[in-house]
């Protein structure tokens, strides 16, 4: 019997092998969804936080190649207005990391110094409390 028992676990293990996950099969392009918390500043306003976004963007986002397309939105109606997302697609799984590197270099090159960074994210990250989820999704194409 526990022979009988061990075949059948083993058999049902090598099947699985053999089916494909669904949730983790990529039929399109990839989603990275950061949700940032924001913070509410005394010494700041919608007006520079705007500012050092589009910089961001225009800097680190725009300018990399793995990056198919950019958003960054804010809260806009409901109770909790301190969202503030960031989504990135890209062509694949492995453009994701390849992205993020590049994102990395492109703001070296935007921000050239340690001064020049320091002052970029100290006045960039008065508006986050630090709190953030990221999220990964894979684009559904529907089949033709």
């Amino acid at each position: 019997m526990k022979s009988l028992f061990a075949v059948l676990i083993l058999v049902t293990f090598f099947a699985l092998l053999e089916t494909p996950v669904m949730a983790q099969v990529n039929q399109g392009n990839i989603f990275v969804v950061t949700n940032f918390e924001r913070a509410f500043p005394q010494n700041g306003s919608m007006r520079e936080l705007d500012s050092l976004t589009t910089v961001f963007a225009e800097n680190c986002l725009a300018k990399n190649e793995y990056v198919v397309s950019y958003k960054i939105i804010r809260h806009f109606w409901g109770k909790d207005n301190r969202d503030f997302l960031q989504i990135v697609e890209v062509k694949s799984w492995e453009d994701v990391e390849k992205a993020n590197s590049r994102i990395n270099e492109l703001f070296r090159e935007a921000w050239t110094t340690p001064e020049a960074r320091k002052k970029y994210n100290d006045a960039n990250n008065k508006y986050f409390t630090g709190k953030h989820s990221d999220e990964i999704y894979s684009e559904v194409v529907a089949p033709k």
